[in-house]
C-alpha cells in the first residue's frame, strides 16, 4: 500500500488546525522511520497513522462525549472528566468515514495513542512514541525518548508514558488507568532488565 500523502493531507486539512498539520506531519515522518527500522512492513501503515492520529482532536469535549455515546464508544470515568482523551477514539471512527481508511491496526494505534494501554501490538507502540518524540515536541526528556526510539523502541514506550504520566500529575488531573497499567506493566519489564 502506498500512501498519497497530498491526498490523506488535503482530506485532514479540513478537520484539523494549521498547529496540528505540522505535527501530524512529524508524526507521520517518525513513525515511518521507526517502522522501517523495527518492522518494515508496517511503514506505509505507520505513516498513515501518523498523519491521521489526531484528526478529531479539534473537537470540543462535549462533541467528542456525544459521538462517542451515539456510537457505543465506552467513555470512562476518567475522559467524562478529560473529553479530550476521548480524541483517539473518536478519530479512529472518523478513519473510515473521512477518509477511506478500514484498517483494524491503524484503527487500534489511534486509539491507543492518547494514553496507550498495556499489550500494545506493534504498530500502536511505534505510533505512540512517533507521537511524543515528533520534531515538534519541546519538553525535558524528549531527546533522550529520541535517541531510545532509535535503538529500543519498548524503552522509548516506557520513557513516552513516563512523560504522558508526569506531565497529567503536573496539571493536578486525573490519570487515565490504561496509562498507569501501561506504565505499570512496562516497569516491572524494565526492573528485570536491569536487573540481569
Amino acid at each position: 500500500m502506498a500512501i498519497d500523502t497530498e491526498h490523506y493531507l488535503a482530506l485532514l486539512a479540513q478537520y484539523i488546525g494549521s498547529n496540528r498539520h505540522g505535527h501530524s506531519c512529524n508524526v507521520a515522518q517518525l513513525a515511518r522511520e521507526l517502522a522501517e527500522r523495527f518492522a518494515p512492513d508496517l511503514a506505509d501503515k505507520a505513516e498513515l497513522a501518523g498523519l491521521l492520529h489526531d484528526n478529531a482532536k479539534r473537537l470540543k469535549g462535549d462533541e467528542l462525549i456525544r459521538l462517542a455515546a451515539e456510537h457505543d464508544i465506552e467513555i470512562t470515568p476518567v475522559e467524562r472528566q478529560s473529553p479530550t482523551l476521548l480524541h483517539g477514539k473518536v478519530g479512529a471512527l472518523f478513519l473510515s468515514e473521512r477518509f477511506g481508511v478500514t484498517d483494524t491496526d491503524i484503527s487500534q494505534a489511534v486509539i491507543d495513542h492518547v494514553t496507550g494501554r498495556p499489550n500494545m501490538g506493534l504498530l500502536s507502540r511505534i505510533l505512540f512514541v512517533a507521537d511524543q518524540a515528533a520534531a515538534d515536541r519541546d519538553f525535558p526528556g524528549v531527546e533522550e525518548l529520541r535517541a531510545s526510539a532509535i535503538s529500543d523502541l519498548d524503552h522509548a514506550v516506557f520513557i513516552a508514558v513516563m512523560h504522558k504520566l508526569l506531565y497529567v500529575i503536573s496539571l493536578n488531573r486525573v490519570v487515565e488507568p490504561r496509562g498507569l497499567e501501561l506504565y505499570n506493566s512496562l516497569c516491572l519489564k524494565e526492573r528485570k532488565r536491569a536487573s540481569s
